[in-house]
């Protein structure tokens, strides 16, 4: 069975592919080249429409470079692309401000959840008591780790999320990108990517910077969804949730993001890919995918029996997950 499974995988994929290249022909001159190996073989993965735009009909493509096998959108989106991109997702969840809303809706008890589990990854594997975050969005874990005796500042893209935490808690958070000269370097313990480096345009920059303000020894916090949450999920088409087109632009494995933490002057020294995580992932999913275009597809019965055969993959899904081959990665990197 699991040879037929390879085989069906395999030639899934090389068909995939072959429709993915003869539709984009001449698209392959302009690619990019691979930032790890420079190569300019690249192999068609999926490609995806924003979902926060329906009536936008671009289409954005996934490829996998053939040498080392990172995953990136190529061609990549211009900067107005994305920027229309993230303009139109206007209710994105991490620029809802659990922190200051009433109540207990389901998507505060999840995001509370999601704060609790980074402040503990934070005691586990941090040092000292300097951190900056950078993207910190709504602020959910930024107040968090406030709160447990941390010193801390952040930068974030969305001047009004900026300015909202700095003038209602006082807490230091610059607008815009990650720079020199905001802080004085070597001076910062952690600093925190909590989902950000697959939104950058150029991640290496960025974790450049953060080496700067480290001191010898800091630890950066990174967590991504992974090059196998880009390749699976293809019965779910551009449904599938880890996907996030245009606004996902890079899909790692450890040996990518072991690679590019070397090349910004870190050494990876933990990379997991929790299960929760990657069954999320699928249960997500599947709830897109019933009520995709906004219309509820499945009646309730119909959703719920669906829910139950995604279930059935659990145990393939945490095994995955055991094997460090999950749809989600959390990882941390020493300042050398």
């Amino acid at each position: 069975m699991e040879v037929l499974n390879a085989g069906h995988k395999s030639l899934q994929e090389g068909v995939l592919t072959k429709m993915y290249l003869e539709s984009n022909e001449g698209l392959k001159s302009t690619y990019e080249p691979c930032p790890f190996c420079n190569s300019n073989e690249w192999t068609g993965v999926r490609e995806g429409c924003d979902l926060c735009r329906p009536k936008y009909k671009k289409s954005f493509k996934l490829t996998r470079c053939s040498s080392c096998g990172y995953v990136m959108q190529n061609p990549r989106p211009s900067d107005l692309e994305l920027s229309e991109a993230y303009s139109a997702s206007s209710n994105y969840d991490c620029y809802r401000p659990a922190w200051k809303v009433p109540g207990w809706p389901v998507w505060k008890i999840l995001r509370a959840w999601t704060t609790r589990r980074r402040i503990s990854r934070l005691r586990r594997y941090g040092i000292g008591h300097e951190m900056l975050e950078v993207g910190c969005g709504a602020g959910d874990f930024l107040v968090a780790a406030h709160h447990a005796g941390w010193n801390v500042r952040a930068v974030e893209y969305n001047s009004s999320m900026a300015d909202s935490i700095r003038s209602e808690l006082g807490l230091d958070v610059r607008a815009g990108e990650l720079a020199l000269g905001l802080w004085d370097e070597e001076q910062i313990d952690v600093v925190a990517f909590w989902n950000v480096i697959e939104h950058l345009q150029d991640p290496l920059r960025e974790l450049f910077i953060s080496a700067r303000y480290l001191r010898t020894g800091g630890r950066v916090f990174i967590s991504i969804p992974t090059r196998q949450a880009a390749e699976y999920g293809q019965s779910f088409g551009q449904y599938w949730a880890l996907l996030d087109l245009p606004r996902h632009l890079h899909f790692y494995d450890k040996t990518t993001l072991s690679r590019l933490c070397d090349k910004a002057g870190f050494e990876l020294v933990v990379y997991e890919t929790p299960f929760v995580q990657s069954a999320w992932g699928y249960y997500m999913s599947s709830w897109r995918w019933a009520n995709r275009d906004g219309e509820r597809r499945l009646p309730w019965f119909r959703f719920l029996a669906l829910a139950l055969v995604v279930t059935m993959f659990m145990p393939v899904v945490a095994l995955r997950a055991m094997r460090k081959q999950g749809f989600e990665a959390f990882a941390v990197a020493v300042k050398r």
